[in-house]
């Protein structure tokens, strides 16, 4: 009972200490979550310590990111300055060894003008994600020594942007296959490990497009009997996504203990709703305008990310990096460069592994031992 509760006085003090430290959360979109969620998938685990608890490898994170035209006034045609700050909390319990359970919410705000909220610094909560994470010590392939890690992932849509899109769920199985390769003997350069992972979501709409917050209607009624009733009136014209294909490629490398550098590089691939052939009615007194079925119901995506991370203390490590995520053509139809453009930005994070954390406050407290 004493360990329950010191870990949850701990925890709780481990939000006071970075909430005091600023107004946290970052004003990402969807797609920046997603792919963070993929840049963790693949990171690898940490070794459990000798006494292991169930809630090993949870973590409390603090981040800072701005955009690279930050820093620059004239690299658009109108400056559109972006900095934000997050507080993620990803609590993990392990039922066995090779079973976990992970959770992952972030609350996120933006601190320049933002182009996606109604009003200035307004907090954000993201969605919800439920990760349910196999990794037996046997499931190994033959000779490669390449170790395969199933998972299941649960997306709830607490976001103000998913239940505009009307999700009511997400289901994304995923696999991560890891093979580590040690170099050099000493202090330096000693480990690299890469890793490929899949995942497909499938999304669960209770509309095929998005929807705004009120009834644009011409007028007309939005009950069941309204001609537009299969619509609600509500639609922007904007698709949902029905499934999500993502592979990702990623490297770890041990440059010294403490320090390392991590890569990422994922590409995406989302099948849109398609819209059916009909007739909408858009105004009372007016003929009914034929809509012919959509044409295209496919986007694609490239998200890359590098990576540098010092373990300050064993219950404290810094990271800094940078992050490019784009859809593949511009406006004109041009392909973006991969690796620097206009959605390139940078990040700082501050990192507390909670059960190190608590461990820590134990020794400095002598409390629970």
């Amino acid at each position: 009972m004493k360990r329950v509760v010191t870990a949850v006085v701990s925890v709780i003090a481990g939000a006071l200490l970075l909430l005091s430290a600023s107004p946290a959360g970052a004003a990402a979109t969807d797609e920046y979550e997603q792919s963070k969620q993929a840049e963790a998938s693949i990171s690898g685990e940490a070794a459990a310590p000798a006494d292991k608890v169930p809630w090993r490898n949870s973590i409390f994170s603090y981040e800072n990111t701005f955009s690279a035209l930050t820093l620059s006034k004239g690299a658009d045609l109108s400056y559109n300055p972006y900095y934000a700050q997050s507080l993620s909390f990803r609590p993990r319990y392990y039922v066995r060894d090779d079973i976990s359970l992970r959770l992952r919410l972030d609350l996120e705000i933006e601190l320049t003008q933002s182009d996606e909220t109604d009003t200035t610094r307004e907090w954000e909560l993201s969605d919800m994600l439920i990760d349910v994470n196999y990794a037996p010590t046997w499931m190994v392939i033959p000779y490669a020594k390449v170790a395969v890690n199933p998972d299941l992932r649960f997306t709830f849509p607490t976001s103000i942007r998913s239940r505009g899109r009307s999700l009511m769920m997400g289901l994304a199985p995923g696999v991560a296959f890891r093979r580590s390769f040690d170099l050099l003997k000493g202090n330096y350069l000693k480990n690299i490990g890469v890793t490929y992972g899949f995942r497909a979501t499938k999304y669960f709409h209770e509309y095929a497009t998005a929807q705004l917050a009120e009834s644009v209607c011409g007028g007309l009624p939005t009950d069941a009997n309204s001609p537009n009733a299969d619509t609600g009136c509500l639609q922007t014209g904007k698709y949902n996504r029905s499934w999500g294909f993502t592979n990702s490629l990623g490297f770890q490398l041990a440059v010294l203990e403490k320090l390392s550098v991590s890569g990422t590089m994922m590409f995406m691939n989302y099948v849109m709703h398609k819209g059916a052939a009909k007739e909408v009615v858009i105004n009372a007194g007016m003929d009914p305008i034929t809509m012919n079925e959509t044409k295209v119901n496919h986007s694609a995506a490239l998200w890359f990310i590098l990576d540098v991370n010092y373990d300050l203390y064993d219950w404290l490590s810094l990271s800094a990096g940078i992050s490019t995520y784009h859809p593949q053509l511009d406006p004109e139809s041009d392909y973006y460069a991969p690796f620097f453009n206009r959605f390139t930005a940078f990040y700082f994070d501050v990192t507390i592994p909670v059960d190190k954390f608590v461990s820590q406050v134990q020794t400095w407290t002598g409390w629970g031992r």
